[in-house]
Order: structure tokens, then sequence, then C-alpha cells
């Protein structure tokens, strides 16, 4: 018994332990298979992707989901949006400047003193003339020898000019002048260089000018002036007026320059300051200068100015798509169309470097499209569009842009609009799939296998061991056997000999009841005799074995 017990416990003890070393066998080769995963070869599909990666591609109804964004100087360009098309503009634009022009007016202009010569004239005042001015000096008495006064009038210009080139600019002021010369005493008069007097070396003189300034006066300067010399000569000849004469005037570059720097300081105002000076000088005791009138009788300043594009300014429109991720997926193609067009031809001589390019995750494609040579009706970009395949980018949402690169700083005086329509990026790409039995897939399946493999031989040894070895006829009595042992009754019941014989003769007999006829009841009753008897018979031999043997250890 002891010796039996510890073969069955052998037995239960080797299944446990190949079960256990199966199923590490198991887990160390997935651990395996992971860490070496990217190393196997796989066996996998290849499933080949082309998609349209845009929408709206034709600008039909609305421009969603296209945006634009604006690089550099806002003001010089332009995004707009028309069914069938997306525009990008350059805003050109031009002015012209003349509120200064003809006879002053107090409406416009305002009398001030002069604060480099506070001393005020006789007389100052604006009629329908202009602009006038009188006095008279008498010596000794008099302390006003170097009177003054400003006419001013501020400007206001429509727009923000430090967008925009002044390309012409002019200045012109007219005067007059009537003076005293000489009376019954020769003192008594305007002196000039060829008149006799007691102290020459400097002489009198009237100064009629024109200032432009900010409004401040933290810059100024004179675009326009006269200043007297002869005005006043007693005789050879004569010289007691100057009839309507214009001042001198800076060059045209000299006062553009002027303009624009004023404008630097402040981009929508400026100040223009009409002036008259006079400088008595003492050139006899007790002497008299008396000017008459002094008059600006008109002032005219004007200006054109063009709208400044400044350099590197740019303006696109974007579409930002979905993203290619997994390292499953390989790009294997992209391609971009559109067509273009412009609505007037670009002005190479202004901006020779200008262009259209292409962006896609803000790299840049290597081709551009010159501005010069954009036609002026709808055609495509490229014939067979552009290839990008390189620019595409994996894991990352594509996004597109079509930007108009202002490559120079120029000047505008008109809007030019570029337009593109039906843009598309068709991108080709195909996919990995690997197989569901793949390399490491196969092995882990064959552990399996061979895990259930072992535990279901380890279980038919064992069983064999146990049970299977014996013939049936043994197994039955083993088992019942095993019954015996325990205090219940046993759950196994033998059939006895004549009940299996009776049985198996039923049941041969129902299956020739149908050949054979009905047998004389005393035929029956005597085989039934016998069939007893025979029994009987058995069931004496078998108790007799019984008893000898005192139990069923012999087969």
């Amino acid at each position: 018994m002891v010796i039996k017990f510890i073969k069955k416990k052998f037995y239960l003890y080797f299944v446990i332990v190949l079960f256990i070393a199966s199923l590490n066998l198991v887990i160390l080769n997935q651990n395996l298979n992971i860490a070496e995963q990217q190393t196997m070869i796989k066996t996998s599909t290849v499933i080949p992707h082309t998609d349209e990666w845009l929408v709206n591609t034709g600008f039909d109804e609305s421009i969603d989901p296209w945006f634009y964004s604006i690089e550099g100087d806002s003001s010089d360009v332009t995004a707009t949006f028309s069914p069938g098309q997306a525009n990008l503009g350059i805003t050109g634009d031009q002015g012209y400047f003349s509120e200064i022009s003809g006879t002053p007016t107090s409406d416009y202009w305002l009398n001030v003193t002069n604060p480099a010569f506070p001393a005020l004239p006789d007389f100052h005042g604006i009629d329908e003339y202009g602009c006038e001015v009188n006095h008279t000096w008498i010596d000794p008495d008099d302390p006003i020898q170097s009177p003054s006064i400003h006419w001013e009038r501020n400007i206001t210009m429509p727009v923000d000019m430090s967008d925009y080139v002044i390309t012409s600019a002019s200045i012109s002021a007219v005067f007059n002048a009537t003076v005293t010369t000489t009376s019954a005493n020769f003192a008594f008069g305007v002196d000039a260089p060829n008149d006799t007097v007691t102290n020459p070396g400097d002489y009198d003189s009237a100064r009629f000018y024109v200032l432009i300034s900010d409004l401040e006066d933290n810059e100024k300067y004179e675009v326009a002036w006269y200043q007297s010399i002869d005005l006043g000569q007693d005789s050879d000849p004569e010289i007691s007026n100057i009839l309507d004469s214009f001042m001198n005037t800076v060059v045209e570059e000299a006062l553009i320059f002027y303009l624009t720097s004023l404008f630097e300081r402040d981009n929508h105002h400026f100040k223009v300051t009409l002036g008259i000076r006079i400088k008595c000088v003492d050139n006899f005791n007790f002497d008299r200068d008396r000017w008459d009138s002094l008059r600006i009788k008109s002032c005219n300043l004007s200006f054109s100015y063009v709208k400044k594009i400044n350099q590197f300014t740019s303006v696109s429109w974007n579409q930002i798509g979905n993203d290619i991720s997994g390292e499953n997926k390989q790009i294997t193609g992209a391609k971009l169309k559109f067509t273009y067009k412009i609505d007037q031809k670009w002005p190479t001589d202004l901006s020779p470097n200008s262009e259209l390019q292409i962006l896609l995750n803000n790299n840049s494609h290597e081709e551009t499209l010159k501005l010069n040579l954009v036609p002026t009706s709808f055609q495509e970009a490229k014939q067979g569009g552009f290839n990008v395949t390189k620019l595409i980018l994996k894991n990352v949402n594509i996004g597109l842009s079509i930007k108009v690169y202002l490559a120079d700083e120029f000047s505008l005086n008109r809007s030019i609009v570029i337009s593109i329509d039906d843009v598309s990026l068709v991108i080709s790409y195909i996919e990995i799939r690997s197989d569901i039995f793949g390399e490491p897939e196969i092995f882990r399946l064959l552990a399996i296998i061979a895990v259930i493999a072992g535990g279901i031989v380890a279980t038919y040894f064992v069983l064999y061991q146990r049970i299977f070895k014996y013939p049936l006829p043994v197994r039955k009595v083993r088992k019942y056997k095993k019954t015996l042992r325990t205090a219940n009754p046993p759950k196994k019941h033998i059939t006895s000999n004549k009940d299996a014989f009776n049985k198996l003769y039923k049941k041969e007999l129902s299956k020739s009841a149908k050949y054979t006829k009905t047998k004389p009841a005393s035929q029956t009753i005597g085989i039934s005799k016998q069939s007893d008897k025979i029994h009987k018979s058995l069931d004496t031999k078998k108790s007799t074995n019984i008893n000898n043997t005192g139990g069923l250890d012999q087969k």
C-alpha cells in the first residue's frame, strides 16, 4: 500500500513540474519576443492608400477650413475670398497733397509771434491779398529794430505717412514789397548798400520765408525765402518796391528729404509757417526806416506719395489636414496642384525678386514661382503638379501654405491681386499590417500547443500506469475492490452470471423471434428448467471458489 501511495504522489508531482516548466517556457519566450519584436521578421500585408488631403479645394461656397496669415506690415497685403477662388492682394496706393495753395486766409492761418524775434511790427494782418506787415523805426528812441511775425497752419494727413514714400514735391511762394527810399531828409528811408550813409557796413533788409516743421517745432526747415539786398536804394536806380516775385526755394530732393524726416517724427502731422522779419540798421544819427508794405501774397506746397511695400512682407492661405501616424505607414508620394492668375502685369522693375512660395509644415518647397511670370488668366501652376514628397512628415498634422512673398522694398501706386483655385494635395502611402500569425506569434502558438500536448501526454501516462494498462474486466474488478475498502456499502454492482446469461439470452431471442415459430409449452418449460439447473451449478461453483480463496485476489 505504501509503495502504491508513493508511486501515486510521484506521478502527481511529475505532472505539476512538467506543467510549471512548460508555463515558464511560454512566459520566457513571450518576453524574448517583446524584447526582439523590432528585429524579428514578420509576415505582413501591404495596403496602398492614395488620398486627397485637403477639403474645399475649389473654394466653392465658403473659405473654411482655409485661413490666412500675414507676416510683416499688415497694411501692405490682404487676403480675401470670392466664390471659386482665394485672393492674395498687395495693397498699393497713391495720394496727392495740395492743401497749401493760393492766397493765405485767416480761416486757415493763425497769427503767432516768432519765438526767435518776438517783437511785433507796427502792423500785421491778413486781407484779401495775403499776409501784410508795415513798420517804421525811428532812431534813437524806438527799441524795435528787428520786428517779426509768423502765420502758421497745422496739417493732418489722411494716411499714415510711415507707410508711404514721397515721390515728388514742390514749393512756391510769391511776395511783394514797398518802402520809402528817401525824402527831404536823406536820413529818412530804408538804406541799401549803394546809398551814402554815415555808418556803413550793414544795411536795412527784410526777409520773407516759408518754414515746414513738426507741430512742436523740434525739427524745422526753411524751404522758401527771399532777403532784400537793394530794396530802398536811393538812386541809380531808385528801388522803392519789388513787384510780385517768387521766393527762392530748395531743390525737390531736399524738400522730399525734409518732409520725409518730419513724417518719421510724426506720421500724420506737420506744420507750415509763413514769416516776415525786418532788420533796421542804425546807418545815421536820428535814422528813420519806413517799410510801407511787406506782403506774402501766396504760397503753394504740394507733394505726391505712393504706398511703400516693406521688404519680407508676406501673405498666405493655409489649411491644416490630418496626420499620417504609425510605424506601420510609409509615405510613398505626394503631389500638389493648383491654378493661379494675376489681375495685372507685375511691375518687375520695382520688385524683380518677389515670388509665390509653397510650404508644407513651414518647410519651403525648392520650386518657387516668380510673380512676374504669373499669367493673367487661370492656368496650372506647374504641368503635372509639384512633387512635395520630401516635405510630408509623419506623426504631425500636415499643413499647406501658399504664400506671396515680397522680397524687395518698393513703392506701388495700385493694388495687385493674385488668385488661386483648385488646390489639391494627393498623398500616397502604404500601410503594413502584420499577419495574425507572424513569426513571434507562431512560436508562441507552438509553445502553447506544446504545453497542452505535454499535459495530455502526462495525464495519459498517469492514467495508463493506474488504469489503462489493465484489461477491462480487471479494471472493473479493481474498481469494485476499491469500494470494499470503505465503510460505506459498495456503490458498484456486479451482475451475476445467471442474470448476465438471461440478459444475453433474451437479447438474442428477441432478435430471432420473428424468424422462429412458437415452441410447444412442454419444450419451453423443459428448456427453462434446464437453464435453471445450469445457473444453479455455476452459482454453487462460484461460491465454493470464493470460500476457498477468501476474496477476489485471483483474476
